[in-house]
Formats: structure tokens, sequence, C-alpha cells
């Protein structure tokens, strides 16, 4: 049940105003109303430009044409480090060896690398012309075709530790401690106290976060204003009320269990997907919320949550932990961590499932073909078959084919008839990883 918000933000950040605040002094900014939108055209069937594919973050790519038997490497390349790939047409941007690496898709070829510093992990988002990059100091743009970089944060800012989502015109994403809306200018339009875990699901007013506490859906047309007593430095932009700007939280529900949400929630029709995974115990939860109140529509969890009445469940037990589902227009994919890959209408049922002999830990769709990234239990083992890319059905779930590693593999994505993944490729006496490989299936 939706409840009232604890942040953890307000709980280290807010002060107490004391007595009640009146009209003056304060300057008050519209929601989203900047005048310079950036542009951004919705990504089409080359393209794979976020994390989780489109601004409702689907992990879906309808209209591409991903291989359907045992494809061949068209290319790779070696780094030392190297994080998700994003597409958007003739160009593969990844964040590698502390750039930013833009490669042509056809050969992967190396054309430019960006003179700032991208943060750690986290993944480039792309629009029409601009790859956006969150950097440890400041978020900046790079033009996708000539590597030059071309937009900034307007002022810079910090802790930027979690991707962007384009949508309406803006960047959104945490910038500076605050969920933020960045126009064409480079300069902060809207802000909330909310926080954003990951890339945040934006529809035409509302955006849907994941706090690690609750899901919550972000009124992006609250009213933003700037108090200069709460403020004598100047250095924080205009932001909504955080209550006046929530339409409403939804806490991680589980029994006996230590419950976080993570994954950015998914956002379909009338309907919000969010993921719990446990702190203290593997397995998770994927439930089904109504956009307009948050009210739980159905949920499915490992291990199977039984209540009084409920005929049990045979499930296998759960080694691992719930990853991000896959939202076609008619079904929901999912994995919670028991070595099982289900698929469920968007009512919430069951299509189809299938058991596979390793930890799913990466879910994204394509077509009529779902891929997955799976291990085995062990972290630092290096032996053959010890992940897999693998393809399955859509429509049934039946394998379509298996592409083996030695080494941990992550960061899948699908543009026209390639699938890219970043697999480990060395590793040093102690184990930690000294190399990796972006790899190009098709």
């Amino acid at each position: 049940m939706p409840s009232p918000r604890w942040s953890r933000r307000s709980l280290l950040r807010r002060t107490a105003l004391g007595a009640a605040v009146g009209a003056a002094g304060c300057a008050t900014l519209a929601g989203g109303s900047g005048p310079e939108p950036i542009p951004h055209e919705p990504p089409g069937p080359d393209d794979w430009p976020a994390s989780g594919y489109d601004a409702r973050n689907t992990r879906y790519n309808a209209d591409a044409t991903p291989p359907r038997s045992a494809p061949e490497t068209r290319w790779s390349r070696e780094f030392s480090f190297c994080h998700r790939p994003v597409i958007r047409g003739t160009r593969v941007v990844v964040n590698a060896d502390d750039a930013t690496v833009g490669l042509r898709a056809t050969d992967g070829e190396r054309l430019w690398e960006s003179d700032s510093e991208p943060w750690g992990y986290e993944t480039p988002t792309l629009g029409t012309d601009r790859a956006y990059v969150t950097g440890t100091d400041c978020a900046f743009g790079i033009e996708l075709y000539t590597g030059e970089e071309t937009w900034r944060g307007d002022p810079c800012h910090g802790a930027n530790t979690a991707s962007g989502t384009l949508a309406n015109g803006r960047l959104y994403l945490e910038y500076g401690g605050y969920f933020s809306a960045l126009d064409e200018t480079g300069q902060v339009t809207w802000a909330s106290r909310h926080d954003a875990e990951g890339s945040p699901a934006v529809t035409e007013e509302t955006a849907y976060v994941a706090t690690a506490f609750s899901v919550e859906a972000v009124d992006l047309t609250a009213t933003a204003s700037e108090w200069p007593w709460e403020d004598p430095d100047d250095d924080e932009p205009a932001h909504a009320d955080d209550d006046a700007a929530t339409k409403w939280s939804v806490p991680p529900e589980s029994r006996g269990a230590l419950a976080r949400i993570y994954e950015s929630p998914a956002v379909a029709g009338a309907t919000v997907f969010a993921t719990t995974e446990y702190d203290n115990r593997p397995g998770g939860r994927l439930q089904a919320l109504a956009r307009t109140d948050g009210e739980e529509r159905w949920s499915i969890s490992s291990p199977p949550e039984h209540r009084p009445g409920d005929e049990r469940e045979d499930a296998p037990d759960p080694v691992g932990q719930p990853v991000a589902p896959v939202v076609t227009p008619d079904l929901v994919v999912t994995s919670l961590g028991d070595r099982r890959i289900r698929a469920v209408t968007h009512d919430g049922d069951d299509e189809w499932t299938t058991t596979v002999d390793r930890d799913v830990k990466e879910l994204v769709g394509a077509a009529e073909t779902i891929l997955a990234v799976t291990h085995d239990r062990s972290v630092e083992t290096t032996d053959p078959g010890h992940a897999t890319v693998t393809a399955f059905d859509l429509t049934d779930g039946a394998p379509l084919w298996e592409r083996r590693f030695e080494d941990h593999v992550e960061g899948l994505a699908v543009a026209g008839g390639t699938v890219y993944a970043t697999a480990v490729s060395e590793r040093r006496a102690d184990n930690d990883v000294a190399g990796e490989r972006l790899i190009a299936l098709g």
C-alpha cells in the first residue's frame, strides 16, 4: 500500500524552518518550463541509447533484428576497464579507461575519447547527436560524430551517481544532490530532493524513481521555489517541496527480509513495474503498481510468499538477486534470483517459465527474442562455461542459442542485428580485473 514518504535525504539534509513560511522572499519556477529543450528523438531499431533502452526503461527494442541462431563475433575491442555500451545509429559509446570513448558500430574502430572523466560505472545517455555523461565534478555532453565536448551542466556539480534519462526536452538525473531536469543550456530548470538510484522512468508529467527505500512517482509540474534563508550561499537550485512533488510512494514489502528497491522502475500503459531485492537473503519480488496512485495490482516473488489458504507452489530456492524486467507491449519478463526466467502478462497471468543452469544476471529484449546473461555462483572463478549470453524465444521461452565465456559478462544491448556485451578478459594474480573486452555479436 502507498505510504507517507520517508526520505533518506530528508533525514540527512533537510533543516527545519520553524514557523510557517510566507510567500515573501521566494522565487518560483514551473516544472519543465525552461526555454531551450534538448533535441531528442525516440530510439529506433538501430539504437540502444540508454541502459533501459527508452525513457520508460522497458529494456525492449521492438524493431531490432537480433540473431536467432548462434552468432559470430563481428568485432571486439580491448580495454583495461569497460562498462555498459550504448548505441545511436553508427556510434557505440562506452565509459572505458577513465574516459568516454566513441567507436564505429560497423567495425569497432576507435574514433574519439573525452577529455573529461566519467563517473565510474554509470552509463552515458545518448541524445540525437550528443552523449550525456555523468562526470566526477559535472555532467558533460559530447558530439557523437566529432567527439567535441559541446555541453556542460551550468553550474557544475558533483555527486552525479546515476545515469540520466532524456524526455520532454530535458535530461533527468540526480545532479549535485538533487533530482534535476537540465535543458540545452545545461541549466537546472526544475529540481526536487528525491533520490534516484538509477535512470528514472519518465512520462509526460511524472518521473518514477527508485530510492532504495521506496519507488516513488514524482510530479514534474510541481512548483519549484528558491528560499534565500535556506540557501545562504546561493548554490542550490530552485526545488519543489518534497510532499508537493510526491504523487505517491510505495516501500518494498517482504516477510522476514530486509527489502530494498535499487533497480529503476519500468512503465508501460497504466502500470509501473518495480523490482525488490533482499539485503539479507537471495530472491526478490516484482510488483505491478497503478501509475495513478501506486496501488499494487499483482506481484510475484521468489521464494513464493504464501498466505493462509494459498496452495503451495513448487518452486526452486533462489540463489541470487532479481534483475530489472523486460517490458514488451504484452509481456513482462523477469528473473528473481531462482535460475528461472518467467514471462507474465501485464495482468500478472503466467505465460511461460524456463529454467537455466546458472544465475540470471541481466535481461534485455528485442523483437521476438529475450537475451540473458548468466553466471555460475562463483565470483572469481575463470573456467570454460563460467558465464553465458543466451537467447530465448519470446513467445514460449525456448532456447535459441548460447555463447559461453570464461569470466563475467555484463552490459547487454541490442541495436539493429548486433548484440553487444562486455566480458572480463584478464585478471591479476589476486583475481582483480585487469582487462575487459567489448564484443559485438551478429
